[in-house]
């Protein structure tokens, strides 16, 4: 799939926008396997792209608890107003049992990405801010 999507802070913002915007970061992060794989030689090319793609890593992981915090939110606004109903109570139990499941899960996921994976990418790309290619290719390399 190949489509574009516009990104907009301001919108306007609709379910299918939102889903849209969701799988294209699924999809960014497989074409970053991609591109640093097997052929990172022509994906990378240069420590500043190591250090640059680095430095949005640790940002986008930085803004992740947010968005975790606001899906548990909508979640429980939702279970408080009703809104939500559970398709197999007996296995899953509870819309509030779900909510709460799911929140708990967000939390903890939101704990491992905001903090020590925000951290070390932070880490990373400060251990090679110094790097460069030297010789020929010296120019536009730093």
């Amino acid at each position: 799939m190949g489509e574009t999507i516009t990104l907009s802070t301001t919108g306007p913002h609709s379910p299918e926008y939102t889903r849209q915007v969701a799988y294209g970061l699924a999809e960014c992060v497989r074409v970053l396997n991609y591109a640093t794989g097997s052929g990172a030689d022509a994906g990378i090319s240069y420590p500043a792209v190591a250090y640059d793609v680095l430095g949005f890593l640790y940002t986008a992981t930085a803004r992740m608890p947010q968005l975790l915090e606001q899906f548990g939110l909508w979640l429980q606004q939702s279970a408080d107003a009703g809104v939500l109903a559970e398709a197999d109570p007996a296995r899953h139990g509870e819309v509030v049992v779900s909510v709460a499941a799911a929140r708990q899960s967000l939390a903890e996921a939101a704990a491992c990405l905001g903090g020590a994976a925000t951290a070390a990418l932070q880490d990373a790309q400060n251990a090679i801010s110094g790097l460069y290619i030297p010789g020929p290719a010296e120019e536009g390399t730093r």
